[in-house]
Parts: structure tokens; C-alpha cells; sequence
């Protein structure tokens, strides 16, 4: 009976009086280099991950192989190479396959154990990036199993799900940091001039909280249809959160929504001073994510912490209920369902189990009725 063939890894080639130590890569008997020296070691795993991907996607597979002949590599290339046409960001797809094939490239799918998972777990930065991870290479497997590339069945241990961040501002905070936005002069030789580096933070800041979207949503916003960009319709007062023909998953429901007519005054008044998007720096769109951080960091100091781009859209939702808006009315507006908006944020709105307060104010909780 002929031996399996084992599959591709790493090998620290031993160096010599003539060269250094180096990563080589053993697959089917031969060699192939890395480029990368001892001490390179991440990027010699890089190296395998793409080595094995190449040679995944250029070959055909067997069916219906068990566990313990199906490399993990495989399984993601295979996955990629359905997915990546029809996810909304391919590269940031592409980076967590990356991350995946560095710590599992050279195994096979009868190592996914719950220690494994465990372990790449502690390999990653964060636990919300690991566990994200970690869904893709659940559905990869899945998906193995439903192309027939195995006919046997692995578990991918996930680690908790983070406890959501609701952190909310109050008028006060984010007048400070609207004002602060707009007010910010650029710096030469420590003389201020006349250009305001972040009047788009500042416009980030006011559509985000008026309108309580998804980041993206926002600062990708035009002021003319544009294909794959969300459209602000001025004439009619209208937010097209979504692009003609995106499609949008049911958890991130993007609806149009009629925009507040002061926040309408103000994207109406940026127009006409020459402003083609919503969010705008050198006449592009501009993601605020670092002039975001820096305004915070600076406006807020130690009361920053926990506060990013999302907080806005908790603020909204907070502020809605606050205000005692319909829940209806509130989670079409957010694109939210109404059971998720009453969960997250219902205890905000005044009449939160307002009858069970109620029952004891009157003397009525504890009375049996006859």
C-alpha cells in the first residue's frame, strides 16, 4: 500500500560554512524557496500559505477524501475561490485567509480540535479578529463537506462572542467634539492658518448621529449617483443608505430614509460650497477613521476610551429612545429590527416597563385580584 503524501511544510534548511540557515518548503518531494531566513518565520508561513493556495486552485481535488487527507489549505483556497466574486470586501476576505493559512497552511482538517482552536486563538491580536477568523474557517469547512471534498465532518471551536459595545454620548460630549472638528486650525511652524483639517470629521460626526448609520454608509456617501456609492438625494431629502444593486445582509440593513430637515439644511448648504460627497478631504471621500481617533483622543483624554466611529450610531439609538420615538418608527429608521432596538436600547425609552413601576407606586404589586 502506497504512503499518503504528506503535505506541504516548512523546513529550516541547517546552514553552512558558504550560507545562512533558510526556510524551504517540502512538498511531494521537492523543494521550494522561501526567501526568507531563520528568523523570518512569519513570513516564511506566508510563503507556505501561498504556495499551497497556488497549488490548490490550479489542480483538481479528489472526492469525498477522509480528514486526515484533506489539507485546511485546500479547504480555505476552495472557499475563496467561491466567495470572493460575491463578499463585499474582498481584501479584507483576502487578509483573514492570510491569517488562517499561517497558523493552519500545513495541516489538515483532522487537527481542528477545540486545543487547536484554542491556540490560534492566543496566536491572534484580538479575540473578536480571532473569532472572525475562525467563522471562515467554519464555513470553509462547510462548504468542503457540501463540495464533496470530504465526507467527514470537523468542529471549529469559536471562542465567546464579545459583549457588544452600546458606549453613548450625551449633547454635551458631542457638541464638544463637533465644534472642536470644526473649529481645528492646521499648524505651521507653530503659527495656525486658515485651513480646518477636519471639517469632515466634522460632517462625519453630524450625518452619523442625525442619521444613525453604519459608518461606511456615511462617509462613502454622494451628493450625485454614483455606481457602488450611497446616494444623499438633496432635492428630495432622501438618504439611499445602499447602492443601486447592492445586495445587503439581512443584519446590515441599509433602507432609505427622509433626512431631518436641519441636518438636510446643513448637507444642502455643504453642496453649495462646493462639497460633491458627504464626507469629503481634498475633494475625495474620505474615511475619518484616524482623524476620527486623533479628535477623540485629544477632545475627550481619558473619557476617550471605548469610544469609535459606531458609537455615533448607539448614540442615535439611544437618543431616539430617549426621546420616547415610536420603536417602529425607530428601528425602520436605524434598519434595525424592532426586537434588536427594544433588547440594545429600550430601557433608554421612558416607558420601559413603566407598568411594572407603576404596580408598585399604586400599592397594586402584591394585591390578588378577585
Amino acid at each position: 500500500m502506497s504512503r499518503a503524501r504528506k503535505p506541504a511544510r516548512l523546513w529550516l534548511r541547517p546552514g553552512s560554512k558558504d550560507r545562512e540557515p533558510v526556510w524551504i518548503i517540502l512538498d511531494g518531494g521537492k523543494q521550494f524557496g522561501t526567501g526568507c531566513g531563520e528568523h523570518a518565520r512569519s513570513e516564511a508561513e506566508q510563503a507556505l500559505s501561498e504556495h499551497i493556495a497556488k497549488r490548490f486552485l490550479a489542480a483538481p481535488s479528489e472526492k469525498n477524501r477522509a480528514a486526515s487527507d484533506v489539507p485546511i489549505a485546500e479547504v480555505v483556497a476552495n472557499y475563496l475561490l467561491v466567495k470572493e466574486e460575491a463578499v463585499k470586501n474582498p481584501k479584507e476576505l483576502a487578509a483573514r485567509a492570510k491569517a488562517l493559512l499561517s497558523y493552519w497552511g500545513d495541516k489538515t482538517l483532522d487537527d481542528i480540535s477545540t486545543k487547536t482552536c484554542t491556540g490560534y486563538v492566543k496566536s491572534r491580536r484580538s479575540q473578536t479578529m480571532a473569532r472572525r477568523e475562525l467563522e471562515d474557517l467554519r464555513a470553509a469547512c462547510r462548504m468542503a463537506i457540501a463540495d464533496n471534498l470530504t465526507r467527514h465532518a470537523v468542529t471549529v471551536t469559536l471562542p465567546p462572542k464579545p459583549k457588544g459595545r452600546t458606549r453613548h454620548l450625551d449633547r454635551d460630549t458631542m457638541a464638544k467634539l463637533v465644534w472642536a472638528a470644526y473649529r481645528k486650525r492646521e499648524t505651521q511652524k507653530g503659527v495656525p492658518t486658515k485651513k480646518r483639517p477636519t471639517v469632515h470629521v466634522a460632517r462625519f460626526l453630524v450625518t452619523a448621529l442625525y442619521t444613525g448609520s453604519r459608518s461606511a454608509r456615511v462617509w462613502q456617501a454622494s451628493f450625485k449617483q454614483e455606481p457602488g456609492r450611497p446616494f444623499v438625494d438633496l432635492e428630495a431629502g432622501v438618504f439611499y443608505r445602499a447602492a443601486d444593486d447592492e445586495e445587503v445582509a439581512a443584519n446590515k440593513q441599509a433602507p432609505p430614509i427622509r433626512l431631518p430637515s436641519r441636518l438636510l439644511a446643513h448637507m444642502r448648504r455643504w453642496h453649495r460650497n462646493g462639497a460633491q460627497y458627504v464626507v469629503e478631504y481634498q475633494g475625495a471621500p474620505a474615511d475619518p477613521k484616524r482623524a476620527f481617533r486623533n479628535l477623540v483622543d485629544d477632545v475627550l483624554g481619558d473619557d476617550a476610551k471605548g469610544v469609535v466611529r459606531h458609537t455615533m450610531r448607539h448614540t442615535a439609538a439611544t437618543w431616539l429612545m430617549q426621546g420616547a420615538v415610536d420603536m417602529w418608527q425607530a428601528a425602520g429608521y436605524l434598519g434595525m429590527t424592532k426586537e434588536t432596538l427594544e433588547k440594545t436600547y429600550g430601557h433608554h425609552h421612558p416607558d420601559h416597563q413603566g407598568d411594572v413601576g407603576n404596580a408598585f407606586t399604586s400599592g397594586k404589586a402584591g394585591r390578588i385580584r378577585q
